[in-house]
């Protein structure tokens, strides 16, 4: 799991190491001003399919990495699937940023999204 935080204008993802290790990914910083929408979705919802670029992908168990989905590419670090944080983004490798988190999603989403003047 992803441990996220906002500080100077920035978004850190820091993943654990196993994370990266199966993210083959180290943590990601994205500027509050990249972000153009924070939401909290289930897996079940997302209708599209996700190709593995470099990563995990064991459905059901983990799927941590780079994947291409929907006309871009896609970080993705979450295990079930249930209540991640999901980031759009403009002006980033990763259109999207798919994360699972230890902490409750939904006032980290609202928190951006107050930032970037979306509330």
């Amino acid at each position: 799991m992803a441990n996220v935080t906002i500080e100077n204008n920035c978004v850190t993802i820091e993943l654990s190491t196993m994370d990266k290790i199966w993210a083959t990914h180290g943590s990601l910083k994205i500027p509050l001003s990249h972000i153009t929408f924070a939401s909290v979705e289930d897996e079940n919802g997302w209708d599209f399919w996700w190709r593995k670029i470099i990563g995990t992908s064991a459905p059901g168990l983990k799927t941590a990495g780079t994947f291409f989905a929907g006309g871009g590419l896609a970080f993705l670090d979450f295990g079930s699937g249930r209540n991640c944080l999901v980031l759009q983004t403009a002006h980033e490798t990763y259109k999207t940023v798919i994360v699972q988190t230890g902490d409750d999603p939904d006032p980290i989403a609202a928190e951006i999204n107050r930032r970037i003047g979306r509330a």
